[in-house]
């Protein structure tokens, strides 16, 4: 039998609504299947929809379940962060400022890092990334988002969780101009069998010194407006070549071609290039409540 399921609608990696990465968090799912879930996600068609349910683990407050529109994801940031909120928001008695989460991937920390009546701002532990392949042809994966072959600096295989393939371009100017070539990139991803594309260029001298795209046409998400586990991942990538010898912080900007502007924080704790924890931290926006038949 059918019935209304409700859900709370945030803006994650913005302290205002209608900015940063959509995200439909459902506390109360009942006895979904997997199948019934996808659905829901589907047509709500966000970058992600999650679901909560409860923890049967001892330190674990919450189990998430993260779909995007395609499928189900082990791991995603702006999900972890938004559905944080939401379980502390409506907290009974004293708020939380901490939250353990159980995601496919593992236990992932969130904690609050400054919260007042303009801004929520939380932070979230990443799984420490490993590095794969170098990326393997520059001409294809620089015709798949759409800039010159001289403007891609180099990039390679970074996964957390999730597999990305990380792509640094010579300049802001060739990220901004970016697009996305659907037939190159679906051959970038199947090559390296990543979820997406993730194009950055550095910003030197700058408060915000990292600018970001990411294409995941394979998860139905054609471009994201900010992607908080992949924050991670490039933060982890520039400490690596980098061989950076101590914490590496990264202010990352994301969104604004898509008319969603985003500001990620990524703290990567490292040594020499080695890097030993990832942190990626941002702010949250109510938007609005819903509901919606079960399929």
């Amino acid at each position: 039998m059918s019935r209304k399921l409700a859900y709370e609608h945030v803006d994650v990696f913005t302290s205002k609504p209608f900015g940063g990465n959509q995200l439909a968090v459902f506390t109360n799912p009942g006895r979904l299947s997997s199948a019934q879930m996808q659905l829901i996600a589907r047509e709500i068609n966000f970058s992600e929809t999650t679901f909560v349910f409860p923890s049967k683990v001892k330190g674990v407050d919450a189990n998430v379940r993260i779909f995007t529109p395609a499928e189900e994801m082990p791991f995603a940031g702006h999900p972890t962060i938004g559905t944080a909120y939401v379980l502390m928001k409506n907290a009974k008695g004293k708020k939380p400022s901490k939250l353990v989460l159980g995601l496919e991937a593992g236990k992932i920390e969130v904690d609050v890092v400054k919260s007042n009546k303009s801004e929520t701002r939380l932070r979230m532990t990443q799984p420490v990334p490993q590095f794969g392949s170098a990326l393997q042809n520059r001409g294809q994966a620089a015709r798949a988002v759409g800039i010159k072959g001289h403007d891609l600096l180099g990039g390679g295989v970074v996964s957390n969780g999730i597999d990305f393939m990380i792509i640094e371009a010579a300049s802001v100017d060739a990220v901004r101009h970016a697009s996305l070539n659907m037939d190159e990139a679906s051959g970038v991803i199947q090559r390296h069998k990543v979820a997406g594309l993730y194009l950055f260029a550095r910003v030197e001298g700058k408060k915000i010194n990292v600018r970001a795209r990411f294409f995941a046409p394979a998860l139905s998400i054609p471009e994201d407006p900010a992607t908080g586990s992949a924050a991670g991942a490039v933060g982890a990538y520039l400490a690596r070549i980098l061989k950076f010898p101590a914490d590496l912080k990264l202010m990352i900007s994301q969104g604004e071609e898509m008319g969603r502007p985003s500001l990620l924080e990524a703290d990567v704790h490292c040594d020499r290039g080695m890097v030993h924890s990832v942190w990626v931290s941002g702010s949250v926006a109510s938007v609005g409540e819903g509901s919606i038949i079960t399929p």
